[in-house]
C-alpha cells in the first residue's frame, strides 16, 4: 500500500501487488462495505479499469491499471478520510 498525491493534489492509496482480475471482487467488497453509489459509468480500456462512487458528497474513483494495480482515489477533499478507510480495509483483507 502506497499514498501519494496526483499533480492535482488529490490522494491516492495503490496497491501495485493486485492484478487486474481480483478488480471485481474487491470493488464490490468496498461498494458493499461502505455503502457507495456508481457516480459514473465503470470503464475498461485495454490496460485499466476505473469507476467513481460516492456516499453523500464524498466521491472516490476504484481503479486498476499495470502501473499501479488497485487504485483508490479522492475525487473531492472531503473524501480522504473515506480513501484512507478503504485502503486500510483493502490492505487487510486482498492484500499480500
Amino acid at each position: 500500500m502506497q499514498e501519494s498525491r496526483d499533480a492535482s493534489r488529490r490522494l491516492i492509496i495503490d496497491f501495485y501487488d493486485i492484478d487486474s482480475l481480483r478488480y471485481p471482487t474487491i470493488t464490490k467488497s468496498v461498494v458493499r462495505l461502505f455503502q457507495l453509489e456508481p457516480a459514473g459509468e465503470l470503464t475498461i480500456g485495454l490496460d485499466e479499469m476505473f469507476q467513481d462512487y460516492q456516499c453523500e458528497r464524498q466521491i472516490v474513483g476504484l481503479e486498476w491499471d499495470p502501473w499501479s494495480g488497485y487504485i483508490v482515489v479522492a475525487k473531492t477533499e472531503s473524501a480522504e478520510d473515506l480513501v484512507r478507510e478503504i485502503g486500510a480495509f483493502i490492505q487487510s483483507r486482498f492484500s499480500r
